[in-house]
């Protein structure tokens, strides 16, 4: 059993080219494709040169920031130790006598005794434990009824009406 147009099948795929494509065609394909690799390099390196800057800035940042701590730091200690000075002994004593303060024996002192100040509980503030409820109905019985049982006594009313 053959198989029509099968000579023109196999004569088709013995066949090459017939013609070559102009040789521009080609240069610019080879160049599209060149500048293409150089754009995707150029795009690529960029980002690591803008990723680098960015970590770079960084970098600088925390120096700067670190640096402003150690400053800050020093005049905390700074400040502590001249804190801690004038709470010595000697340049308290020597600050009241600049004032004119003069030393002065417990014996010569006079005191004021105080009577201890009565013990307070806290006051709360908040709602009330329990709400004051009133006793007895808070509606109207006209209101506490279902419909159905209110359909009953009328009925019930009706029945016992008529004669």
């Amino acid at each position: 059993m053959t198989v029509p147009n099968s000579s023109a099948a196999e004569a088709q795929g013995s066949r090459t080219r017939a013609y070559r494509q102009a040789p521009w065609r080609v240069q610019t394909r080879l160049l599209a494709m060149g500048l293409a690799v150089v754009l995707t390099l150029a795009a690529t390196l960029s980002l690591f040169v803008f990723t680098g800057a960015q970590a770079a800035q960084a970098g600088l940042q925390v120096q700067t920031l670190l640096i402003e701590r150690d400053d800050l730091l020093r005049q905390i200690n700074g400040q502590q130790a001249e804190l801690a000075s004038r709470q010595s002994e000697s340049w308290l004593s020597a600050r009241a006598k600049e004032l004119g303060f003069e030393p002065v024996s417990p014996q010569a002192m006079g005191f004021i005794e105080i009577p201890p100040a009565p013990v307070s509980t806290p006051v709360y503030i908040g709602p009330a434990g329990t709400l004051y409820v009133e006793p007895g109905p808070a509606l109207s019985p006209a209101y506490r009824q279902t419909l159905l049982d209110w359909l009953v006594s009328h009925l019930g009313q009706a029945g016992s009406n008529s004669p």
